[in-house]
């Protein structure tokens, strides 16, 4: 039987988790598995998203498993080798931290924009009631003067 070490896919749509089983090479990507070794969650924090039982990847290394290419370069970042040798390991991408220098500029750009057109429309609009609410009261207007009295 030949033996890959490979991704089992689990969770939910659009947020997926796999875990690193030793399974026949002919098996179905989420069948039937030998051994599961350990797991892989691409949304956590770099030291959380990688767990293995060192000791049993070695082992089905050393009997002759292959890893899947995926497999191979999440044991690259453990130290761990092809083959089951000890290599160096490889650092973790860095994780981008907000969007691009360029974007907030942008952003800030348009919202400073906004703001200022904002307070030209309320100073606007400011100016435009100021003289009506300064006129004086010309008094009461001719409806109501010539009220007629139809009673009499």
């Amino acid at each position: 039987m030949a033996v890959r070490i490979r991704l089992k896919r689990l969770g939910r749509r659009n947020r997926p988790f796999w875990r690193i089983c030793a399974t026949d090479k002919r098996a179905a990507r989420d069948g039937r598995v030998i051994e599961e070794l350990g797991h892989y969650d691409p949304h956590l924090a770099n030291q959380d998203k990688f767990a293995i039982n060192r000791e049993r990847v070695v082992h089905w290394l050393k009997m002759g498993g292959s890893p899947s290419k995926t497999v191979t370069e999440l044991l690259g970042h453990v130290g761990i080798g092809p083959k089951g040798d000890e290599i160096p390991p490889k650092p973790w991408p860095k994780q981008k931290k907000g969007p691009p220098p360029k974007a907030v500029e942008r952003l800030a750009a348009e919202k400073a924009k906004a703001d200022a057109e904002a307070a030209q429309a309320e100073a606007g609009a400011a100016d435009a009631s100021a003289p009506a609410a300064e006129a004086p009261d010309a008094g009461p207007t001719p409806a109501e003067t010539e009220a007629p009295d139809a009673s009499s």
